[in-house]
């Protein structure tokens, strides 16, 4: 596996996790994490392939729903550890949001 797909994994991973710790603040169930963490994790990139009528990139590589599910369920069982690092999660979803920001310029 390449770097740029690695940093891809975690920029999702991190992107599940602040979805998660959003349902965690809104005392919500796991199906609540789940959704939650897949919306936040990948719904930025379905969007754009949508917008730019390519192929939805989970679809074809199911990897990116397992991290979103992997993160949640992590997050549902440990969510007050998780919540007490909470501003490095939010310097690495800006970091995240950046480096994304840039790959789907050049993805366009």
């Amino acid at each position: 596996m390449n770097p740029i797909a690695l940093l891809d994994y975690a920029g999702v991973a991190v992107f599940a996790a602040t979805g998660a710790l959003a349902a965690s603040r809104k005392q919500l169930d796991i199906i609540g994490f789940l959704f939650l963490a897949s919306v936040t994790g990948i719904g930025g990139g379905t969007l754009r392939d949508v917008i730019l009528n390519l192929p939805v990139f989970w679809v074809a590589n199911s990897g990116y729903v397992l991290v979103c599910a992997a993160v949640a369920v992590l997050v549902f069982f440990s969510a007050h550890r998780v919540e007490s690092r909470w501003k490095w999660l939010l310097w690495l979803d800006a970091i995240g949001l950046a480096a994304f920001s840039v790959m789907g310029a050049a993805k366009g």
